[in-house]
């Protein structure tokens, strides 16, 4: 009973700003993850039935939603925005999920070295989904 009683009290706790770690809440988390997810399956569904009527040259084509989709879906498990990271900011408590739009609860980073421990993480992050979305286009051209 004393588990169920902490891990209700810690998803009740606001998250904190961590630098290189955490620039996004639960909401923004969210609905990265449930976009990702949805854009990767959706461009896998239609590379499957792309397979024979286009070319596997056109199919590598794929990489570029592949990245998106999967650069949205570690955002969403890391609880990082890299466009926040980019522009020295962060958003616990988005009010849509969104990096863009007009935020009344984003903040900006503190300080110089935070916004470089971000942007770092950020890069990581890109390399990550890069790399993610080259191995699915690849596979999905081959087969």
């Amino acid at each position: 009973m004393k588990l169920v009683t902490l891990f209700k009290k810690s998803i009740e706790m606001p998250p904190e700003y961590a630098p290189g770690k955490c620039n996004i809440g639960a909401r923004g988390r969210a609905i990265r993850l449930a976009t990702g997810l949805g854009i990767i399956a959706i461009f896998i569904g239609f590379g499957v039935v792309a397979l024979g009527s286009v070319s596997p040259v056109l199919r590598l084509f794929l990489f570029i939603p592949f990245y998106v989709g999967l650069l949205a879906v570690l955002e969403g498990t890391m609880s990082f925005c890299v466009l926040h990271a980019s522009r020295g900011k962060y958003d616990l408590h988005e009010p849509s999920g969104m990096a863009f739009g007009k935020s009344k609860t984003q903040m900006k980073v503190g300080s110089e070295e935070w916004k470089r421990l971000d942007q770092h993480k950020a890069r990581l992050m890109h390399l990550e989904a890069i790399l993610g979305a080259l191995v699915l286009a690849v596979l999905l051209a081959l087969a």
